[in-house]
């Protein structure tokens, strides 16, 4: 027989859980989308080893469970590492 469920699992499982699939490295490829995407449109300037990075960093999430950050790292930086790529080769 399972252990019966109690109203603080299901509180915990809201709010807490989808702020767990944003922290480590999931956190990290999110912030390197963001500043990937950002840095090229307000600074002019372009860093192509950041996409990579959080390519790489949004896998590791991926395989630690927290798919819902690393998806959206990937896709950050899938956009900012196109935004990169047109900087380099049209800037």
């Amino acid at each position: 027989m399972p252990p019966p469920v109690t109203p603080s699992a299901l509180a915990m499982g809201g709010t807490a859980g989808l702020i767990r699939q944003f922290t480590g490295a999931a956190g990290w490829a999110v912030l390197l989308g963001i500043v990937t995407i950002a840095v090229p449109l307000i600074f002019n300037r372009i860093f192509f080893f950041l996409p990579i990075i959080g390519f790489i960093a949004g896998i590791q999430a991926i395989r630690r469970g927290q798919l819902i950050g690393g998806i959206v790292g990937l896709v950050l930086n899938a956009i900012g590492g196109l935004i990169t790529l047109l900087v380099l080769l049209y800037g």
